[in-house]
C-alpha cells in the first residue's frame, strides 16, 4: 500500500493542474473549475501533512495563488505553475517503481 504523504499528494497536484489547463484552454470551463478544486484540495493535503518547512510552506501557498488566480496569470507564470509540481511526480515514481 502507497503511503499518502506530502510526496504523494506533490506527485498527484502534477497531472491534475496539467488537466485543469488543458481545459480551460479548451473552452471547458465547469471541468477546469472542478480541475481547480481538485488541485486546491490536494494542495490543502500537501501542508496538512505537517511535512513541509516553513518555507517550503510559503511556496506552495504561491502555487495555490497561482491555481486560485488561474485565469488572471500570465503565461509565464502559467509555465510555472505547470512544471512546478514536475520533479515530485517523477520523484514518487523512481521511489515506487524501484
Amino acid at each position: 500500500m502507497i503511503e499518502k504523504n506530502a510526496l504523494f499528494y506533490m506527485a498527484n497536484l502534477h497531472p491534475e493542474i496539467g488537466r485543469m489547463m488543458s481545459f480551460y484552454s479548451s473552452g471547458k470551463i465547469e471541468a477546469g473549475d472542478n480541475s481547480k478544486k481538485r488541485s486546491l484540495d490536494i494542495l490543502e493535503n500537501i501542508l496538512k501533512t505537517g511535512e513541509v518547512k516553513p518555507a517550503g510552506r510559503e511556496e506552495w501557498n504561491v502555487i495555490r495563488n497561482f491555481i486560485i488566480g488561474f485565469e488572471k496569470i500570465d503565461d509565464f507564470e502559467k509555465k510555472i505553475l505547470s512544471r512546478y509540481a514536475e520533479p515530485f511526480a517523477f520523484k514518487f515514481m523512481n521511489q515506487y517503481t524501484t
